[in-house]
């Protein structure tokens, strides 16, 4: 069973990666004026991937 606890850091583990998300997909808008779908999605892509590569890095610190 999830506890409270987990729950609590999995919502904050997905508000930190959707944070990342927007924030590269803004920074790309501003930076490009292209406001296709594709390419927000990829640019927010490429941000969440680096901290889901490190959550799942069991030697990381911050890894489970």
């Amino acid at each position: 069973m999830i506890s409270k606890k987990d729950v609590k850091t999995i919502k904050d583990l997905s508000a930190s990666w959707a944070r990342a998300g927007i924030a590269a997909a803004m920074a790309y808008y501003l930076a490009t004026g292209d406001m296709s779908v594709k390419a927000l999605a990829s640019a927010a892509l490429a941000a969440v991937i680096p901290p889901i590569i490190r959550f799942v890095n069991p030697k990381d610190p911050l890894g489970q």
